[in-house]
């Protein structure tokens, strides 16, 4: 089912975030939502999954559908391990957890802590949880940040091939992160 969302407006303190906006989300799609800074974008993914509430308008299609998310920040139990982190989330065995932190190589610390992680290394156990996670719809605020070159190419193709025909909505500034997941792009104006 698209998605689809009608003259969202909402205003923080005198200031219209989003005014009017309407778009529709395809299914089975990967949107890539772009846009200066302040212009609402985060906002716009926080309303779509309930985390906020519009001023006006309506998002249809969200309803009974499972959302995974990679929020800007990491939102990672710091004393806990990797494993434990993704494991209370999606409740994957440790088997399954080891295996796919390997393909984000991460197998080596995946045992330790998070607080002694680099903040690459969290990112990529942030993106694990969301992916490992049973979902309909993959919602992802600037995933990639943080990454070095080499790492976000690596994790990216992993992202690719994990969300292939699942419906994920993306925000990024980055053009080409649109341009290598082949996603539809969306300009916040």
């Amino acid at each position: 089912m698209d998605i689809i969302v009608k003259n969202l407006c909402k205003t923080y303190d005198r200031n219209q975030v989003l005014d009017h906006f309407s778009c529709t989300f395809r299914e089975k799609k990967m949107t890539c939502i772009m846009g200066k800074s302040g212009i609402g974008k985060s906002t716009l993914l926080s309303i779509l999954m309930g985390l906020e509430k519009a001023d006006e308008g309506t998002v249809s299609g969200m309803e009974h559908q499972k959302i995974s998310a990679i929020f800007q920040e990491n939102r990672l139990f710091e004393n806990l391990d990797a494993v434990t982190n993704i494991h209370i989330t999606t409740g994957k065995t440790k088997e399954e957890i080891t295996g796919f932190l390997k393909k984000m190589e991460l197998d080596d610390i995946a045992g330790k802590p998070v607080s002694e992680y680099s903040g690459g290394m969290k990112r990529r156990v942030a993106i694990a949880r969301a992916l490992l996670a049973e979902y309909d719809i993959l919602i992802m605020d600037e995933p990639l940040q943080g990454l070095d070159a080499e790492t976000k190419e690596k994790v990216a193709t992993v992202i690719k091939m994990q969300t292939a025909g699942k419906t994920v909505l993306f925000v990024t500034h980055d053009e080409k992160e649109a341009e290598f997941f082949e996603a539809e792009c969306m300009e916040l104006v």
